[in-house]
């Protein structure tokens, strides 16, 4: 199960304690895993209630389940489309510093 990732719904979560419980896409509400605030890859936005995540489980030092490395779905999307926003802007100013150099080159070569 070492970084089988997992989906499921915040069930509940307490905004100002920062914390909450996922129930896994299984849908056995017995089960649900313990996730805290830092477990959030990223913290654009709170967690909600229904909101749909992506997770890892793992064992804290009393032997709990609780879910790390947390994605929220509607969140996945966003950051793959700014990765490749970013390495396009890369690619760019690559081929730019390329064209300047050449530029320089003939100039002081002729």
């Amino acid at each position: 199960m070492a970084n089988e990732r997992f989906n499921g719904t915040i069930k509940y979560w307490n905004a100002r304690k920062g914390f909450g419980f996922i129930a896994p896409e299984t849908g056995d509400e017995q089960k649900q895993v313990f996730v805290h605030i830092k477990a959030f890859k990223t913290r654009t936005t709170k967690p909600t209630i229904g909101q749909t995540v992506n997770y890892i489980i793992s064992t804290d030092d009393q032997g709990r389940t609780r879910a790390e490395d947390v994605i929220k779905t509607d969140e996945e999307s966003v950051a793959q489309v700014s990765t490749e926003k970013k390495s396009s802007v890369a690619t760019i100013a690559i081929v730019l510093v390329v064209i300047s150099v050449a530029i320089v080159a003939f100039n002081y070569l002729t």
